[in-house]
Order: structure tokens, then C-alpha cells, then sequence
């Protein structure tokens, strides 16, 4: 007989294809069509509830638990829409999908720090306000032949116009966070040359070495770095560490990089910090609110790059996340244990 199987994530065909021998499965939540049924029944009496963003409190999963559910999972790499305490006091497994955008968002981590020193948004706005371009011309196909070109005219001159970058080559890149996230990016960091210092009291440093990378204190980190990136989660010890101490021990040259949490950040530090010149400039793909209000002071800031938090949009992260989930549940349908086990609340 097949295991019930209420799927609220969205998997790749292929994934689908393979769970289909051991689940009768019912789309529900976010991959539901909307007929006004609430979650809650959607999953009633289901063995297992794999969903994604939806919240789930201690009154569904006592429900659940009650009409027969065993097996919780959430398509996150850390399940905060998930009452995790509830979930262990009433005593069901809870499995997640830990790094499944990691690559994803340490590739974009990057692309920030080669933004962040190249400048590229600001030579970017330039070329969109027409600062950086030439009067129109009746015939753009027609081009004298030179041997050296350059971004130059009568009044234009884009090294007057576009601050001058900086090579990540033997940069020092500082790492606070060693996880899923902060080791990828330790990798793709030194492919440019950079060293790498990281910061991470919970992660063995033999590991850290093993990686190239030099474990350090917070003070060292500051005073070397001269790029700071986080990869850190949000909890009472981590929210708002990232304050005036840490912009007035960094380097001036140096810019921080955020593609974690804006949570982590105080933010009228940040603002301060970077109206001032403490530090260099900052790039994040987060922010306090989100969307950002058209009137945050940040986005006026040429030092500042922000993207609208994309770190996990693209279609690598569905094809991990569809491998993880789809694993764990044909590992319980054969009554194995399961590999991603949430061991926290």
C-alpha cells in the first residue's frame, strides 16, 4: 500500500517520477490549486507533509500527528516557518534540505564582491543616466577604424566619471560563517587569488585549513579583511553584531558583503558608517524590509550595491532541493533512517 504524501515543495518531474511506486501523492500548500481549503485539512491524515514556506504551528502538527503523520519535512535550509519545538515535544521527525541553495548563493556572494570592486553599478548607473554615453548618431554601424579605443571624448572621460576598482588578487577576503555557504565561497575566493581568513567559533579548524583558509579572531578578521562577507543565521547572540565596533575596527578600504540576513546588521550603523567614509562600501542581497522602501538612505549611496534577494533564485536550487527531498522520502517508504535530520529546537 502506498504512504500518503502531502508535497507542498515544488520537485523536478524526474524526482516526482521516482516517489511515485512508494507515495500517492496530493499537491497541497503553495503547489495546490487554490480552492480556499485550509492547509491544515489539505494534510489531514497524511504519513508524511513535505511542504515549503507555509507555517505550520502546534495545532496542525497536533492534528497531524493525531490523524497519523510520521514523517515532517521542509524544503528550506533551515526550517523557521516550521514549529520545531512543537515538532520534538510531540515527537515527530523533522528532515529539511540543509546547502540547497548554497552554491547558488555563494556564486552571488561573489558576483557581489566582483561588483563591490570593480564598481560596477556605479559605471552601470552612469551608462543608464547617459553620463557615460555619446551624442546620438545617424548611423551607429558606421565606426572609424582605430587601433586604440578608448571610453573617451570631447566631454567624456569614464576615469573621471567611475571611481577606480581594485583586483580581488591577493585581496584578503574574511569570512564570518564556515557552513554550506561560507566554504563554497572560500572556494571560488581563491580560484581569484584571494586569501581567505574565517571566523566561525563552531567549525573545526582543521576543516577551515583543510579548505586553504586561516581560522582567525573577530579583531584579526577586521583589521586584515578587506572584504568581510557573512554567513551567519539570525538568533539572539548574531542579530545586530555587525554594529559601529565592527565598521571602526575594518579597514577603511574595506567593503561588507551580506548575503545572509540584513537582521545581522545594525542598520543606522551601516548607514552612518558608510555616510562617513568608516568603511569603503557595502553590498547585500538582503534587506530590513522587504521589498525595500523607495526612500531607504542606502540606495542613494553610490558605495552601495543591493540586489532584491536573489541568492537563491535560480534553477540549480530546485534541482538540489528536489534530490534531497525526493532521497529522504524513499528512504522512509523503505524503512531506512533518514540522512538530513533537524536536531535543533
Amino acid at each position: 500500500m502506498k504512504i500518503k504524501l502531502a508535497l507542498g515543495a515544488k520537485l523536478a518531474p524526474m524526482f516526482m517520477e521516482q516517489m511515485e511506486p512508494f507515495c500517492q501523492i496530493r499537491l497541497v500548500g503553495n503547489q495546490a490549486e487554490e480552492d480556499g481549503t485550509p492547509l491544515m485539512d489539505q494534510c489531514m491524515g497524511s504519513e508524511i507533509v513535505y511542504l515549503s514556506s507555509e507555517t505550520v504551528d502546534r495545532e496542525c502538527l497536533t492534528q497531524w500527528k493525531q490523524a497519523g503523520l510520521r514523517l515532517l519535512g521542509c524544503a528550506r535550509s533551515n526550517p523557521v516557518n516550521i514549529d520545531t519545538q512543537a515538532a520534538k515535544e510531540l515527537g515527530i521527525p523533522l528532515v529539511y534540505c540543509p546547502g540547497r541553495n548554497a552554491q547558488s548563493v555563494a556564486e552571488l556572494t561573489v558576483a557581489l564582491l566582483l561588483c563591490a570592486a570593480r564598481r560596477i553599478n556605479v559605471a552601470w548607473q552612469n551608462l543608464q543616466s547617459g553620463a557615460l554615453l555619446a551624442q546620438e548618431q545617424p548611423d551607429i554601424y558606421a565606426v572609424e577604424q582605430k587601433k586604440d579605443v578608448v571610453w573617451r571624448d570631447e566631454r567624456i572621460f569614464v576615469r573621471d566619471i567611475v571611481p577606480q576598482g581594485t583586483e580581488l588578487y591577493e585581496k584578503t577576503l574574511g569570512l564570518v560563517g564556515f557552513g554550506a555557504i561560507g566554504s563554497r565561497v572560500c572556494g571560488l575566493a581563491q580560484a581569484f587569488g584571494m586569501r581567505v581568513l574565517v571566523h566561525d567559533p563552531y567549525c573545526d579548524t582543521a576543516r577551515i585549513r583543510a579548505c586553504g583558509a586561516t581560522p582567525c579572531t573577530l579583531p584579526e578578521l577586521w583589521q586584515q579583511a578587506d572584504f568581510v562577507s557573512l554567513h551567519l543565521p539570525v538568533n539572539s547572540t548574531t542579530e545586530g553584531m555587525v554594529n559601529e565596533q565592527w565598521f571602526s575596527a575594518m579597514k577603511p578600504s574595506a567593503w561588507l558583503i551580506n548575503t545572509s540576513r540584513a537582521a545581522l546588521v545594525n542598520q543606522q550603523d551601516l548607514v552612518q558608517a558608510l555616510r562617513t567614509g568608516r568603511i569603503a562600501g557595502a553590498a547585500m542581497d538582503v534587506m530590513w524590509k522587504e521589498p525595500c522602501p523607495v526612500n531607504h538612505p542606502l540606495l542613494a549611496m553610490p558605495q552601495f550595491v543591493l540586489t532584491p534577494h536573489i541568492g537563491g533564485w535560480t534553477d540549480g536550487v530546485e534541482s538540489w532541493q528536489s534530490r534531497m527531498i525526493a532521497d529522504e522520502i524513499i528512504r522512509y517508504a523503505k524503512g531506512e533512517a533518514p540522512l538530513r535530520l533537524w536536531k535543533n529546537g
